[in-house]
């Protein structure tokens, strides 16, 4: 039996075949040129490293097989679906302003599944640690689509290091909160 699953984001696929005590799970995404890729499967209790995406086919692919012990024993089975995400971009890496620190949007963890989509098309996020909690910096447009659409009267906006971010901040359980500037 085989399942298929969106990539978190929307951008790919992951399908996992169940063959006797052992899964086959195979994540491929479009190439976009950007950079290195590498790929994860998730379950309810944790997540698993699938390993770098590599070229084939004007698409980028890892495929991988596990045993289905090994894949309960790290919380990824049953599966609940998978992400894609920039281990290295090839523009060359932007030294995050002090106090912060660069995250994958998609392996942030979000309260809600609407957010950790968000997050995961927005790639690259500037994180940083407040007690439990954690606020994130995204870059700010005008012209272009605002990050978390759907946190848009809790955005806040500031400037740092010669560009303007909008400001999101969240509690311990990932869950969006007002904070004053």
């Amino acid at each position: 039996m085989e399942q298929r699953f969106a990539l978190d984001g929307g951008v790919g696929a992951l399908s996992v075949r169940e063959e006797g005590p052992r899964a086959s799970i195979a994540a491929e995404r479009p190439d976009d040129g950007r950079g290195l890729y590498k790929a994860y499967l998730r379950g309810r209790g944790g997540s698993v490293l699938l390993g770098t995406m590599t070229p084939e086919n004007g698409r980028l692919l890892v495929r991988r097989t596990f045993s289905l012990d090994e894949l309960r024993r790290r919380g990824a089975w049953p599966v609940l679906g998978g992400a894609a995400e920039m281990a290295f971009s090839f523009q060359g890496e932007e030294t995050p302003p002090q106090g912060w620190s660069w995250a994958e949007g998609g392996r942030l963890e979000l309260g809600e599944r609407t957010l950790r989509q968000s997050a995961s098309r927005l790639g690259r996020i500037l994180c940083r640690r407040d007690g439990e909690g954690l606020t994130l910096a995204c870059p700010f447009e005008p012209e272009r689509e605002f990050p978390f659409p759907e946190l848009f009267c809790l955005g806040r906006i500031e400037g740092f290091g010669g560009r303007r971010f909008v400001l999101f901040s969240f509690d311990g359980r990932g869950r969006p909160i007002l904070r004053e500037t």
